[in-house]
């Protein structure tokens, strides 16, 4: 399974696991859309379980935080692994990430 999401009532939680790539492009950006539904207004999308991205997967990824913050909402990237901070940095995009979370599925919770 390439991820699931929790919809609760404060936040939805997008937990997405292995390689996003173009192989998994369009499996990521449909789990996207369904947690960005119209409704949502806190998305966290955790990548702690994701070695690597590409700039495919994450330009979706990064598109979905910024049309949630453009509708008024909130949206982050937690658990990024050190080669996708540096390749958000490079898109000018690190806004998105949240470094340190002691426990985000539990927080969320």
């Amino acid at each position: 399974m390439l991820g699931e999401v929790d919809v609760r009532p404060e936040v939805t939680v997008l937990v997405l696991h292995g390689e996003l790539d173009i192989v998994t492009v369009a499996e990521v950006r449909a789990l996207l859309d369904e947690a960005g539904a119209p409704g949502c207004t806190r998305l966290v999308i955790d990548l702690r379980d994701v070695p690597f991205v590409d700039v495919l997967c994450l330009s979706a990824i990064l598109a979905t935080v910024d049309r949630l913050r453009d509708m008024g909402g909130e949206a982050s990237v937690v658990g990024a692994s050190k080669p996708v901070r540096r390749m958000c940095a490079l898109l000018g995009a690190d806004d998105a990430l949240v470094l340190q979370i002691p426990d985000q599925r539990a927080a969320a919770g």
